[in-house]
């Protein structure tokens, strides 16, 4: 895309960046400290322009925060941002309400506060932190703020051999002279695609291997609203990790996997022979309103070269990852209706509404109660035009099935979710448990429907 249009083109093929780690300033074994600033900054992405954006201590994406389940984490968030509300939003993480990040705990600008939670036993696995506050999600996001959240385990039984690469996807898009857009009509209704998609914030780096190497890769869709069908080509891919960590066992011979946005995966690619491979987007129809649909298939993210010696003797994949038990029988059922509708705005203009069972979003109207550790079986319907990927916070769920047209399939294979597409034309069952009382919303992950309301409150009763 880049050229079209006076947009400006990106530097390509530089070597895959390591994203910065938050440094912890815990003096004990066990706790995490560190400060987190939300404030402008400026980036270089195209040569010789300046892109005003939004940061996490200066860097976009933000910085890596890496912990150990069991640890006690304890981060002091500035808003530095001029004239908005913002929090961050752990997304996935099993935290308490009260710290995270609701649109209901907004934190001034120029004003502060702490998060402070414990990650318990069995919750490692690939998370992400972005703002939430209300109306303003998708700008902050899209400005910058978003940044890869790892919680290791223990013990992992994936062999340290493959290494741990972080591919942390983002979208971009630049005027010509380098600032980012507002939010267009297109961009309103269907959710922000950018021009170029982002490899930890570079276009199409290059990672080099040696043949015969087996990579770990955590894959994070932390777009506002692309859909990502990423492929390795040629190279044999294993999937064995979901939203909510490790699966129970590798699911060998997977060609391709779909991440709508705020989804991650994790995979072992094997590189076996000396050539050029590439991590690709594919074409993907999740549906569009009106003009403008992006040309956004069969794009090249990232180019791998596996040259030099060969390497022998990588450890092999293990057959068991660890136990994941399927959620009991629920005790109880609900229904969630995802529905857009067209209204006459202010001053004559057209206004988009999305709705959740017909009501936009509501930061003082409680939708829905459920019973701390109960099991629930939620029903997500999409009559709609076009894909929504659905997001609870504060726990993972499972996905139960999926019903179209009439037929039902099962999941390929048991996983911890917490954000998972639901199709147009699609009903998506899935069993929750929330373990922690409070306040939690459940969401479209496209950011402008959200901010415009397809979101509603559950609240969890000790």
């Amino acid at each position: 895309m880049s050229g079209m249009s006076g947009t400006p083109a990106l530097p390509e093929g530089a070597p895959l960046r390591e994203l910065p780690r938050l440094a912890n300033m815990a003096a004990e074994g066990g706790r995490f400290e560190a400060s987190l600033m939300a404030g402008p900054s400026k980036a270089r992405f195209a040569n010789g322009l300046d892109t005003p954006i939004l940061a996490y201590n200066g860097e976009s994406p933000g910085p890596m925060i890496e912990v150990t389940e069991g640890d006690r984490v304890r981060i002091a968030f500035q808003n530095a941002i001029p004239d908005q509300p913002s929090t961050i939003h752990w997304h996935g993480i099993p935290v308490p309400a009260d710290q995270d990040g609701n649109p209901m705990d907004a934190v001034a600008s120029g004003a502060g506060r702490t998060y402070e939670f414990a990650l318990p036993e069995g919750s490692a696995a690939s998370y992400w932190y972005h703002p939430h506050p209300h109306g303003l999600s998708a700008g902050q996001v899209y400005r910058g703020l978003a940044g890869a959240f790892l919680v290791k385990p223990k013990v992992d039984p994936i062999p340290a051999a493959y290494g741990d690469t972080v591919l942390f996807l983002t979208d971009l898009r630049l005027a010509p002279d380098g600032s980012l857009p507002e939010q267009s009509m297109a961009d309103l209704m269907n959710g922000r695609v950018g021009d170029h998609v982002l490899v930890n914030g570079q276009k199409r780096p290059l990672l080099t291997v040696q043949p015969g190497t087996r990579r770990r890769f955590r894959l994070f869709n932390a777009t506002n609203a692309r859909f990502l069908r990423l492929t390795f080509g040629a190279a044999p891919m294993a999937i064995i990790g979901s939203d909510g960590g490790l699966l129970a066992a590798p699911v060998q011979g997977a060609t391709e996997i779909l991440l709508a946005p705020a989804e991650r995966a994790e995979v072992v690619v094997a590189f076996e022979k000396a050539g050029s491979f590439a991590l690709k987007t594919l074409p993907y129809d999740r549906g569009w309103m009106g003009p403008g649909r992006p040309d956004d298939g069969d794009l090249t993210l990232m180019s791998i070269e596996a040259q030099g010696a060969a390497l022998t003797g990588m450890p092999p994949l293990p057959e068991a990852l660890r136990p994941v038990p399927e959620l009991a029988k629920p005790a109880a059922r609900r229904r969630f209706v995802y529905g857009e509708s067209m209204a006459m705005g202010g001053r004559g203009g057209m206004a988009m509404a999305f709705t959740i069972n017909g009501k936009t979003f509501d930061m003082t109207r409680v939708d829905a109660r459920m019973k701390a550790g109960q099991i629930e079986l939620w029903e997500i319907q999409n009559p709609t035009d076009m894909d929504h990927p659905f997001h609870i916070h504060g726990t993972q769920f499972q996905i139960v099935e999926v019903e179209r047209e009439n037929r039902i399939s099962k999941p390929a294979y048991r996983a911890w979710k917490d954000t998972t597409n639901v199709r147009r034309g699609e009903t998506v069952r899935i069993a929750v448990r929330q373990q922690l009382p409070g306040l939690r919303m459940y969401h479209c992950h496209i950011l402008e429907h959200e901010d415009q309301g397809m979101m509603g409150i559950v609240n969890v009763l000790a």
